[in-house]
């Protein structure tokens, strides 16, 4: 392994007057491909933040929600809560202004009226607006002898006096399915529900025609009968995805339209998909800043470590193309990407800038020793170029570790964060000796005024206050030598703690609670979960695999049931329901003169087909929103509150044993019959699962691979074991004390182990590798401690210092799930620091790994012996 490793030394020592030979050849490709690939990322970049991206096409949830929008079109609406000014949604004012704001939107979806002219206002995108419900066009039943008639509370013929006011008052609080959907209980809150085409548009291979036309085909309808499956039918249709700039554009217009002086009477709150979607967009601006904020940070340390602007533009470069390259790949590829390429930048500046810190540090170390320009920068790379090429090697396995997951998003940034960290090491390598030959960040003056300055401490580029430090860490070995063994029992009790508190950690994600509490977003879905019938919407598609199973009592009594028990049994979670058995009853109640004791399912078949068929001609709209016209399939809908995805996987779970409980009775008569929960809430609670567990099995697979490359490049188990343990402990500590806190871990603090693993792993490697040389060369484990301090120490500092508080940026975020990222990911970088500088020589101190010395002087022995022959 020592002949491996020597003959890497004498290849990064020779890399430098290799390249500079060629300095124009290297500027020239680096400029070449690098237009190339910031073209392709200007022109094909391209994110996707829905839901539906995080899945394969083939995934279960994905087909059931393709499935469920191909029949009933899409679950991705936006439900407006309004506060009337005079604290009644059924007084004069207020029912005028519901008029107004609904028939306002109602002809931009028409495209009758174009709004005012207003700029920012989209036309276009509010035409995609398929639906609008509100108090002014809710429907109700009433029967005029054997006709059914289905009638809108103010739109058809419009109140004109406060009695008849007062009439449509009383008929509207008689009626169950308004009440949390179109007002409040105490009626100071009225609720319009807007439901879009959002994700249920065919793909755009199809012509206008065809799109508008294709999900009311009988062709696309399911047919058990054909001998082909339910899944290679649902396939048929590829939706549109839906463009995060759309979400923006459509609430933009919707608050521009709500602004106008014709609706102060109301204050409007708005939820739903698109609402998140903005709020998102949102926090992505402000990440944006936070992270110029980071880098600016970099910059401004990277001047007081070096105290020179070459030795802080060159790694910035380096950081920057090595994101723009790693990016602009991809997107020339036409691979889509989401939020998640803003930790692969924050792992690329991680990275990128530890590796251009260690170089300059090395060079200016040998520059300061008297060394030339060119024969400091072989040196260097001679030092640093193994610990560079192995940290690399293990962030990049750690990386793509995440490959291995099903789900496309997470491998995307597995493939993403190796790439830009492979570029990183390349750029380091092979770009930064030509670009410090172009400028150098240290000159013969320098040269000379440091060399009357110089110190017995004086390293790594820094003086004056960098050699108190110096002076502080060349205490560390002798206080280690002394206290070795209570230093590690100190760290491994600690550890030990902290994997306690990891046992107790919860998965907790609740993209709401993220928000700052007085946040617009907070305040809105604690007032409609409070006030209304719940943020959040949950569906339940039934498939009962035969024509005109639901026109059957003992089905529609199973639906009826299942309603009940939902309301009943979780009554924290589910606030309303919405079936086509809530039809039927109403239907037979109203047919009945309103008698409560006809609220019911009828138990002959004849009278349930009748109501149906009732139902259907008095109100088709809403029949086919509900069932399909051969009576198979229709869906219940859901209205929860907003929760935690912990609270809400254990109710998945439990509605997982209601549904196969509920309707079991009718499996013997229906075989073919499928039930299942869908919708973006569904999907979310799934995402959230798999990214669990995915972030485990990944976590767990780059630990071993890291730890099988540090064994194989250390040339020793015991070494690579002794290594790793200063590696897991950072993770650990982030996780522990989120446990012991009773902080949950939400997704965003999920996908930061990568990141601290990589970092932690960079320290490490460069303090080992140093160590090994040390200890080849001085055989003292005190001594090699102390030079291998003395070479690294300030590096892996002042790498931590500039990392941490880059990181500790994020912690001014007002959405908590970056702002979390950004605190305990500067705590592990710090604990990552303690870590390396005392627990792993304690390790050394105690153990005295041999690392291979012996066998390395013997195999020296015999070559003299043999040379001297």
């Amino acid at each position: 392994m020592q002949n491996y490793l020597s003959t890497l030394n004498a290849f990064f020592e020779k890399a430098p007057d290799f390249l500079l030979k060629r300095k124009l050849l290297v500027v020239s490709l680096f400029f070449i491909v690098s237009v190339g690939l910031i073209y392709a990322m200007v022109t094909k970049f391209s994110m996707d933040m829905s839901l539906e991206s995080w899945f394969n096409d083939d995934d279960p949830s994905k087909v059931s929600l393709d499935k469920y929008r191909q029949q009933f079109g899409s679950d991705d609406g936006i439900y407006i809560v309004y506060k009337a000014k005079d604290d009644d949604v059924f007084s004069e004012k207020s029912v005028s202004t519901i008029k107004a704001f609904h028939n306002e939107l109602d002809d931009l979806r028409l495209g009758i009226k174009q709004f005012g002219g207003d700029a920012d206002v989209d036309y276009e995108i509010l035409k995609r607006i398929d639906q609008i419900d509100s108090l002014y066009n809710a429907r109700y039943q009433i029967a005029d002898n054997d006709t059914l008639i289905s009638k809108k509370l103010y739109a058809q013929d419009f109140p004109e006096s406060p009695a008849e006011l007062n009439a449509r008052k009383s008929i509207a609080l008689s009626q169950d399915a308004f009440e949390l959907a179109f007002f409040s209980k105490d009626h100071r809150f009225g609720g319009i529900r807007i439901r879009t085409d959002f994700g249920a548009l065919p793909a755009a291979d199809k012509t206008s025609a065809e799109q508008e036309n294709l999900l009311d085909n009988d062709e696309f309808e399911f047919d058990y009968e054909e001998s082909v499956s339910a899944e290679e039918q649902v396939k048929k249709i590829d939706f549109q995805e839906m463009n995060m700039d759309e979400y923006l554009s459509f609430m933009t217009s919707l608050r521009v339209i709500a602004a106008k002086p014709a609706y102060e009477h109301f204050e409007f709150h708005f939820t739903g998909n698109a609402a998140m979607m903005e709020f998102a967009m949102n926090n992505m601006a402000q990440a944006s800043v936070l992270m110029g904020l980071m880098l600016l940070a970099v910059v401004f340390l990277l001047w007081v470590l070096f105290r020179s602007f070459s030795a802080v533009f060159w790694p910035v470069l380096v950081i920057a193309f090595s994101a723009f390259w790693s990016i602009g790949f991809l997107s020339a590829i036409g691979v889509t990407l989401s939020t998640m390429v803003s930790l692969t930048f924050m792992l690329i500046l991680a990275v990128g800038t530890a590796d251009c810190v260690h170089v300059l540090s090395a060079y200016m170390l040998y520059r300061q020793e008297g060394e030339d320009h060119r024969q400091a920068m072989r040196m260097a790379y001679r030092k640093t170029g193994i610990p560079i090429f192995l940290t690399t090697i293990t962030t990049m396995a750690g990386m793509m570790a995440l490959m291995i997951s099903d789900l496309p998003q997470i491998a995307i940034f597995g493939l993403n964060s190796a790439l830009g960290v492979m570029v990183a090491f390349i750029f380091t390598l092979f770009l930064l000796p030509v670009l410090l030959d172009l400028w150098h960040p240290y000159h013969d003056k320098a040269s000379k005024k440091a060399e009357a300055k110089r110190t017995k401490h004086a390293s790594n580029g820094i003086d004056g206050k960098a050699s108190t430090l110096q002076h502080l860490l060349d205490k560390i070995p002798a206080y280690i030598k002394r206290k070795s063994k209570a230093v590690t029992i100190g760290y491994l009790a600690i550890f030990a703690l902290f994997i306690f508190g990891t046992s107790g950690v919860k998965i907790d994600s609740n993209l709401v609670e993220l928000a700052a509490e007085d946040a617009p977003i907070r305040i809105t879905y604690d007032l409609v979960d409070k006030e209304m019938m719940g943020a959040q919407n949950l569906e339940f598609i039934i498939d009962m695999g035969s024509t005109d199973a639901l026109k059957e009592p003992e089905v529609l009594k199973v639906i009826d049931a299942f309603q009940y028990h939902l309301v009943s049994s979780y009554p924290d979670s589910v606030v309303k329901t919405f079936s086509i058995a809530d039809f039927v009853k109403d239907t037979n109640q109203v047919m009945h003169e309103g008698d409560p004791a006809y609220d019911r399912i009828p138990d002959d078949p004849r009278l349930t087909a009748q109501l149906i068929y009732l139902f259907d001609n008095a109100n088709s709209r809403d029949r086919r929103n509900l069932v399909s016209d051969d009576y198979s399939k229709t869906h219940i809908s859901a209205q929860l509150r907003n929760k935690g995805s912990y609270e809400y996987t254990l109710f998945f779970d439990e509605l997982q044993g209601d549904i196969e409980r509920y309707f079991a009775p009718l499996r013997d008569k229906y075989p073919d019959m499928e039930v299942s929960t869908t919708g973006q809430l569904a999907l979310m609670m799934v995402l959230i699962d798999h990214i669990s567990w995915t972030q485990i099995k990944s976590f767990s697979f780059a630990l071993v691979i890291i730890t099988v490359l540090l064994i194989f490049s250390l040339g020793s188990v015991q070494a690579g074991l002794i290594s790793m343990v200063p590696n897991l402990l950072p993770a650990f500590f982030t996780f522990g004390l989120m446990g012991l806190l009773d902080i949950p871990l939400d997704t965003d603090t999920l996908i930061i182990a990568p990141l601290i693993i990589g970092i932690a792993v960079d320290d490490t490697i460069h303090f080992v590798a140093h160590y090994r040389d040390a200890w080849f060369e001085l055989g003292d484990v005190e001594e090699a401690l102390k030079s291998t301090i003395a070479e690294v120490g300030q590096a892996v500092t002042f790498t931590t210092l500039i990392l941490g508080i880059g990181f500790s940026m994020l912690a001014f975020s007002d959405y908590m799930g970056l702002a979390k990222t950004g605190i305990f990911g500067s705590l592990s970088i710090v604990v990552a620091l303690s870590s390396d500088l005392f627990l792993l020589p304690a390790l050394i101190s105690w153990l005295k790994p041999d690392l291979g010395r012996k066998k390395y002087i013997e195999n020296q022995a015999r070559q003299k012996e043999l040379e001297a022959c």
